[in-house]
């Protein structure tokens, strides 16, 4: 089950890092892991925005710490909820102003389109 207070913190303790200063949009990557009905999410930072593939040109990427759940239903339902809850921190999360001096916000999983969420 998706828990937006973890999600939250999860963020928080990744965008109190510094991207470098050639990032100019960030993805939420998602994935869906090995066991059933569970999926992550990654944050990339990326130099290019609004190209094809432009999550693909990374400046910053959170690797392996990944934020994970489990999601009854299918990957449009895991899409769905990681998208809901990334609005609701673009809302009222602790860092939400630094996301959104980017240029673009994405989110999507990465064999699949990416759907632009926030743009400058």
């Amino acid at each position: 089950m998706f828990d937006y207070d973890s999600f939250a913190k999860w963020v928080d303790s990744v965008l109190q890092l510094e991207f470098p200063k050639n990032t100019i949009a960030v993805n939420f990557n998602l994935y869906e892991e090995n066991n059933e009905n569970e999926y992550s999410i990654q944050i990339i930072g990326a130099e290019k925005f609004n190209e094809e593939d432009w999550a693909c040109y990374e400046t910053f990427t959170t690797g392996e710490n990944l934020y994970i759940w489990v999601e009854e239903g299918d990957w449009e339902n895991a899409l769905e909820t990681a998208t809901i809850n990334l609005k609701k921190y673009l809302d009222s999360g602790m860092y939400s102003s630094d996301l959104k001096r980017y240029d673009g916000i994405g989110i999507g999983f990465v064999d699949g389109d990416i759907e632009i969420i926030y743009k400058h």
